[in-house]
């Protein structure tokens, strides 16, 4: 019957374990990337007393029950939008990689930031790993993306059509208010005119306007002359180039690109379409793809890419050992995979998302009410020997 009491004991020490992870996983249920646990149950046999030669019924006996640690559940949390484009949730199997006072660690929650030194961390302050080329890892940074240099205009695609008029008396035509850039980025205004010469062709006009206020000429920068053939650019002379020249301004070529005009025998539309030069500019927004590659656009709306996030993976969920926080640590001996997002198995990513807990409150209050139940019948077992035990001691004392 001491026995008994023993085991009794131990079952109400290991449902209390048990109701310690319940009450954990209760407790974060609204954690982001949290990872529930469940654990682990196991019957104690006696030991010794007579070896394999013992009999059958001795062997039998119980010795009550153990915990065998917790396991992790590493099923995918609720899907949080947050609407925040640096806020990620994996859509697979991989798992972020941080660095924490030089230790590497690994998360699913994906809640980041740049930090007041631009360089992106989470919730914790840890810095999120980036995955080079070369397949280093490194902290993911803006310090080369703060700003955008400025760059002197090189090519103008214009759009549109230009009005063509064979067979009837040629109309000339315009393209006012072009803008081109230097190469310390301050913009210019230049103007075109078209001379049709009824034939297919027009003659291109390229001036910079007097100021304004002044009675100067218009100053004549290049001319040149496109082709049509059937009302679309004949290749090889659809384009033409001219070099800007001002005071207290280096010199530079622009190149004008018909390429994608049309000229048809109705209004004239011509437009700038796109160009590649720009003004200098200032860092304004920045997000993260779903790739992993961070991007950043500027005050003078052009773009730029990033460092690319790190992914890691591991063979089992045994190879990652919990911290808390919804950090874990490669345990020891275990072997990790970097890689992208977006290749292999690694998963994809969802911007302006995150992943909450994965504690499933049914599961969990299911389970409340079975650890609850077994601390009562040990409880139940500890009273019963005790009675038992003082029924003998009150017959020994009788």
């Amino acid at each position: 019957m001491f026995d008994t009491i023993q085991i009794g004991t131990s079952g109400l020490t290991t449902h209390s374990k048990g109701l310690k992870v319940v009450g954990n996983n209760l407790a974060n249920v609204n954690t982001p990337g949290f990872k529930s646990s469940q654990l682990q149950f196991g019957a104690l046999f006696e030991q010794g007393g007579g070896g394999q030669y013992a009999p059958r019924e001795q062997s039998m006996h119980g010795g009550g029950v153990q915990s065998l640690g917790t396991k992790l559940s590493f099923r995918t949390g609720v899907d949080q939008g947050t609407g925040n484009p640096l806020d990620l949730a994996i859509n697979g199997n991989g798992l972020y990689t941080v660095k924490r006072d030089g230790k590497l660690l690994y998360t699913r929650t994906g809640d980041f930031r740049f930090d007041k030194d631009n360089v992106l961390v989470n919730g914790m302050g840890d810095k999120v790993q980036g995955l080079g080329k070369d397949g280093k890892l490194a902290d993911v940074t803006l310090a080369d993306l703060s700003r955008s240099l400025a760059k002197a205009t090189e090519s103008i695609k214009l759009t549109g059509n230009l009005t063509s008029t064979i067979a009837v008396p040629p109309v000339d035509a315009a393209l006012k208010g072009l803008t081109i850039y230097d190469k310390a980025g301050m913009s210019h205004t230049v103007d075109l005119a078209f001379k049709d010469l009824a034939d297919g062709s027009f003659t291109v006009t390229v001036t910079e306007p007097a100021p304004a206020g002044t009675s100067a000429p218009a100053t004549v920068l290049g001319t040149g002359t496109v082709k049509f053939a059937g009302s679309f650019p004949v290749a090889g002379s659809d384009s033409f180039s001219f070099t800007y020249k001002a005071k207290n301004v280096t010199p530079f070529t622009v190149k004008l690109d018909f390429a994608n005009t049309s000229a048809f025998q109705t209004a004239t539309t011509l437009g700038p379409g796109t160009q590649d030069g720009n003004a200098p500019g200032v860092l304004v927004d920045q997000a993260i793809g779903t790739d992993g590659t961070v991007s950043v656009r500027y005050s003078n709306n052009q773009t730029a890419k990033g460092a690319r996030l790190a992914m890691a993976e591991f063979r089992t969920e045994d190879d990652l050992k919990e911290l808390g926080g919804g950090m874990f640590e490669k345990a020891s001996g275990a072997a990790v995979r970097y890689g992208y997002a977006g290749s292999e198995s690694f998963g994809t990513l969802a911007p302006g998302h995150r992943e909450g807990s994965n504690v499933d409150l049914a599961e969990e209050f299911g389970n409340l009410i079975l650890m609850q139940r077994g601390y009562q019948a040990s409880s139940h077992v500890i009273s019963t020997a005790n009675d038992m035990i003082q029924q003998l001691f009150d017959m020994k004392g009788r």
